[in-house]
């Protein structure tokens, strides 16, 4: 079975994330899989590392055909992994050496038993909805990634005062936010940043999409959630006459003169699971409902 790993590029990385991410080579090697790696990637990993697990993997500039991509980091890792899987359809496993871990929801320690599982087709595939971000100009160009997995933030380009965003659903006016910001959603991203904003929690696979605004002026605001087939389009006023849009973290700076249309991707990202493990539990063990904090010591 042949994997591509994709690791963290960012510079503040620990030195116990990397000997993790050697661990989860190693474990890929011991079980028989071939294996792939960026060689940008490679080379910014420790010396002592790249001795141990050069001499069995193959070093590629793109991703190569494989059975099974890795994310061996955090959600960020794991955006920034599914950006470059785009829409071939090779399923990704996100392995947690991160904090949170929403989308890498294999913990570090379980890392042998999940590519055992893998190794005998024991697993399951979840199918996540993206976002497609297109404009009425030129934008967005050819090396920004127009799809999200988690989120579409429209921002303040500074400090100044707040924006004024015009919202349609299918071209039927919605409201015009008067807020810091507007974050539309996707299921995968109700828990990101969507959810620290007030925005309500939705299972996965739910064919929806949520709107969610950023410390709105109107304490009436609340999200809402809309059917995922939706048209959303969005007009912006700033007293800088600019504004800024993130798309899974990527961002750019855009004029208000500019409209917004966010729309579900006509592909979907293939999410490994591991049998008998559900998003709900999840939820339990991250957001620890449930859990008596008193009984702490």
């Amino acid at each position: 079975m042949k994997f591509a790993l994709f690791g963290s590029m960012f510079p503040d990385r620990t030195a116990r994330a990397e000997e993790q991410f050697g661990g989860v080579c190693l474990s890929i090697i011991r079980c028989g899989g071939e294996l792939f790696l960026p060689e940008s990637f490679f080379h910014t990993l420790p010396g002592h590392i790249q001795y141990r697990i050069g001499p069995f993997c193959e070093l590629v500039e793109t991703l190569p055909p494989v059975d099974m991509v890795l994310s061996v980091g955090g959600d960020g890792t794991f955006l920034r992994t599914a950006a470059t899987v785009g829409n071939t359809g090779v399923p990704v496993l996100g392995i947690n050496t991160g904090r949170l871990g929403f989308l890498a929801a294999i913990n570090y320690s379980d890392v042998d038993e999940t590519l055992q599982e893998v190794m005998r087709n024991d697993y399951k595939v979840e199918e996540r909805s993206l976002l497609k971000l297109t404009t009425d100009e030129t934008f967005p160009p050819d090396d920004f990634n127009a799809h999200a997995l988690n989120e579409v933030a429209i921002l303040k380009q500074d400090t100044a005062s707040m924006l004024t965003i015009h919202a349609y659903i299918n071209n039927d006016y919605l409201t015009s936010y008067q807020a810091d910001g507007l974050v539309v959603a996707t299921p995968s991203g109700s828990t990101a940043y969507s959810l620290s904003i007030g925005g309500s929690i939705l299972a996965p696979t739910t064919p929806s999409m949520i709107l969610s605004a950023i410390a709105p002026h109107n304490l009436t605001s609340r999200s809402l959630v809309v059917d995922d087939s939706s048209l959303i389009s969005l007009k912006v006023e700033s007293r800088s006459h600019m504004f800024l849009v993130s798309v899974d973290g990527q961002s750019r700076v855009l004029e208000e003169t500019v409209s917004i249309q966010v729309r579900k991707a006509d592909y979907r990202l293939r999410v490994v699971k591991r049998v008998g493990h559900t998003f709900y539990e999840t939820l339990r063990d991250k957001l620890m409902w449930g859990a008596d904090l008193r009984k702490q010591d």
